[in-house]
């Protein structure tokens, strides 16, 4: 991240307090659960499946979630030991171990309900900004069925709606572009530095939500709850 763009964007914290917020964005699988350790588990039990000798421990898995996207972290991994087709069907198996898992039950992240429900009752539209898999959108909305309605988002994007992945900013520019929103009436959040680069590059103020795995350095915009967001949305319509 340019020294220039994190200051251009870090100046505009005080127009969350003054400007009517139009468009939440909520860009990561990660934003509304905790979802790090079943996913290595799942990982460690797909290596398992397919006989490799491989287990990401904890540290291990907090160095790889810097690179976004779980084809392009084992194939980094792999560094050209496994072909394509062998890491596809790695990745695949990992997406049913996870399903699996996610049976045992998952929470959303303090505040995102509450946040929710605030930008629900005050006009203020959601777009779910990801770039990961249908399938594991599809397993979390069955699991967070109880707590938030996934059809409440007026957007819910995936790694299909973009050539260019995460840390690339071209989903923040389509999420901009569907909902015809200027950046300056937008708010992002977002759990890791590298997925808060994206929103960056789009212009727009993104809070860092770091989730339990996320490694930080500067921590530009760092929030521990999205309450935040919650309270200054009810606020604004008060």
């Amino acid at each position: 991240m340019t020294t220039k763009l994190a200051q251009d964007v870090t100046s505009r914290l005080s127009d969350f307090f003054e400007v009517e917020m139009k468009l939440l964005l909520l860009g990561s699988i990660g934003v509304v659960a905790e979802t790090s350790e079943l996913q290595r588990r799942a990982y460690n039990m797909a290596f398992a499946e397919h006989g490799l000798d491989w287990y990401w421990s904890v540290a291990n898995y907090c160095e790889l979630l810097r690179q976004p996207g779980g084809i392009r972290r084992l194939t980094s991994y792999s560094s050209g030991a496994l072909p394509d087709d062998l890491i596809a069907k790695i990745h695949q198996a990992k997406g049913h171990f996870f399903k699996e898992l996610l049976q045992d039950g998952i929470s959303c992240r303090v505040g995102v309900a509450e946040c929710v429900k605030a930008c629900l009752q005050n006009g203020v539209k959601i777009g779910f900004i990801t770039t990961t898999t249908q399938e594991n959108i599809s397993v979390l909305q069955e699991a967070l069925k109880s707590q938030i309605d996934f059809n409440d988002f007026d957007l819910v994007t995936t790694k299909g709606d973009v050539v260019r992945e995460k840390p690339d900013g071209e989903v923040y520019h389509l999420a901009l572009e569907r909902f015809g929103i200027p950046p300056e009436d937008v708010v992002a959040v977002e759990d890791t530095e590298v997925n808060q680069e994206a929103a960056l590059q789009a212009g727009l103020l993104c809070y860092l939500f770091a989730g339990e795995y996320a490694t930080t350095g500067h921590n530009l915009n760092a929030v521990r709850s999205l309450q935040l967001i919650a309270d200054n949305v009810a606020q604004d319509a008060s």
